[in-house]
């Protein structure tokens, strides 16, 4: 009898620990946050012809590609031509060049971040209750600690406060009038973190799924994670992967670009990690995630990492659509009934923060250049955004894009302005199975367990977002010159890749968008002179690390 007896207890001691499982279950599923989680996903100096779902063979990147299959991709999607700029316009919903943060970005030395006064788009989900965090880059203000991101609306930030970092040892060299500077970039929150060991993408990552893993499910999780890839780094490294990622891309025929198609593949892994994590934590169900690049990519001169806007005209740092126009996605499981997923509308930069806030149940704040696109973009209906601008006073140009139409004004580098990155696309061989590539990836999975099925024959949607051009691009082509009074008119819609100028076919409307250029021009207030570096910055003041510097008396 007596074993029966410690059978039977066994039984119901297991049955009552399975009914505490459920009901602990049910209750953590019963508290979970109303609102809608947000991740916002930045890469870095990402070219547009860098995803595979833009028609590419070339570099394969499974998870991005599915999260626009199944979310929207934004094939009209801007932002500003340099990285501060671009970052201070998602985080403050307003157009760089009234900040004073246009033009060349943030340099190491340099006292200036976004004006204390401005209000960033974790301090308004703060106020809604988020828990905010930042892994990654954040390149908006370093100098003081007013200006560091933790005193502006993230509750922590594990990443570097400058423009880049060296992917392995996270330093940051430069040359300066002080001669060559090399600093520790790395930080916890407000200390130098020496002990970190990893290739920097892992690193970041791993970070985003510790905070995902951690997080306490009665509050929404605001996550930005703003990878350093796939940026050059050092003069002296510039390009930088794992040799087994590196050696797994050798049909790439270009060697260099061989590499950076190895820094994409580990930020694609990323993005899938970071998905599978929020499934786990049971979450992903209620969660929006953004991908957007912050600028083109950098095909040549300083900083090139063989990045491609292939076919668009220019590359980072100018005012055509290769600067402007780049990769961007939203997604949602609740946006997958759709039947449509790419929206053409017209989006910038500077909508994140009124779009989301409405996502999240918040009216947007009205003095803000941002307009709220939410319903335009899960109803897929013509955009509210009908203009932006690129203004440069640093650099002298500017650029206006109204309805079909963008008129370039100013001087722009025309070894910078031209069509670049066609003989990076070429393939020895032939490229790995890119409907094989979909289904080896973690986004796959994840997509079949909450029951989202991708047609992978299909490829519509990614002939969708495929840009045709005309391909006589070593024809003239115009280019403003400010000494001239040269004008470039475009119509984008029909000319996407800017080879024809219609300024002299259509004057006034050249004219009347000059006009309203010059005006907004007067909303810009001027940006400091960079290259002014305060000695106080010196790493070897601070142990070698780039840290604050203007605080001290």
């Amino acid at each position: 009898m007596k074993p029966r007896v410690y059978l039977y207890g066994m039984v119901i001691i297991i049955l009552i620990i399975i009914i505490i499982t459920v009901v602990l279950y049910n209750k953590t599923t019963i508290i979970k946050s109303e609102r809608p989680n947000i991740v916002v996903i930045i890469a870095d100096d990402m070219g547009r012809d860098d995803v595979s779902y833009h028609g590419s063979d070339q570099i394969m990147t499974p998870n991005i590609d599915l999260l626009a299959y199944s979310g929207v991709a934004l094939e009209r999607y801007y932002t500003h031509c340099v990285c501060t700029p671009s970052r201070s316009a998602l985080y403050t919903g307003k157009f760089a060049h009234t900040l004073g943060m246009q033009g060349f970005p943030l340099t190491n030395g340099e006292d200036r971040g976004i004006p204390l006064k401005e209000k960033l788009l974790p301090q308004y989900l703060k106020s809604l209750g988020y828990a905010t965090h930042l892994v990654g880059k954040w390149h908006v203000g370093h100098s003081r600690k007013a200006f560091l991101p933790t005193f502006r609306g993230f509750d922590t930030h594990f990443g570097h406060r400058l423009g880049y970092i060296d992917y392995y040892e996270y330093f940051v060299d430069i040359m300066t009038a002080f001669g060559d500077l090399s600093g520790l970039d790395l930080h916890r929150n407000l200390d130098a973190d020496w002990t970190s060991n990893k290739y920097v993408t892992d690193l970041y990552t791993e970070e985003a799924l510790s905070v995902i893993k951690s997080h306490n499910l009665e509050v929404p999780l605001f996550l930005t994670v703003a990878h350093n890839a796939p940026h050059a780094g050092n003069r002296g490294a510039t390009l930088q992967a794992p040799p087994e990622d590196v050696r797994a891309m050798r049909h790439v025929a270009s060697a260099q670009r061989r590499i950076y198609a190895a820094m994409v593949k580990k930020l694609d892994d990323s993005v899938g990690d970071i998905v599978k994590a929020l499934y786990d934590k049971r979450i992903l169900d209620n969660t929006l995630i953004v991908f957007v690049s912050d600028n083109g990519g950098m095909t040549t001169g300083d900083f090139m990492n063989y990045a491609s806007n292939w076919p668009l005209r220019g590359i980072k740092m100018t005012p055509f659509e290769g600067g402007i126009r780049v990769n961007g996605l939203l997604w949602s499981q609740n946006l997958t009934n759709s039947n449509n997923h790419v929206w053409d509308g017209y989006m910038h930069a500077v909508d994140w923060v009124p779009t989301l806030l409405k996502a999240a149940g918040a009216e947007p704040p009205s003095a803000i250049d941002g307009l709220d696109l939410w319903e335009n973009i899960t109803s897929n209906t013509d955009s509210k955004r009908d203009v932006m601008f690129e203004i440069d006073d640093y650099n002298g140009f500017a650029s206006i894009i109204a309805g079909d139409f963008k008129l370039v004004t100013g001087n722009v580098p025309q070894n910078m302005a031209n069509h670049q990155g066609e003989n990076l696309r070429g393939i020895i061989g032939r490229a790995p199975s890119y409907v094989d590539t979909l289904k080896n990836s973690k986004v796959y999975t994840t997509l079949e367990e909450i029951g989202i099925k991708i047609p992978l024959e299909d490829n519509v949607i990614r002939n969708r977002t495929k840009i045709s051009c005309n391909k006589d691009t070593k024809k003239d082509i115009c280019y403003p010159d400010k000494v001239k009074g040269k004008l470039c008119l475009f119509n984008i819609k029909e000319d996407p890749c800017e080879t024809r100028d219609i300024s002299q076919t259509y004057p006034q409307v050249a004219e009347d968008m000059n006009t309203r250029l010059q005006a907004e021009i007067q909303r810009m207030i001027p940006r400091q002179v960079p290259f002014s570096y305060d000695s106080r910055a010196h790493p070897s003041l601070h142990n070698f690390t780039w840290t604050t510097w203007a605080d001290e008396i």
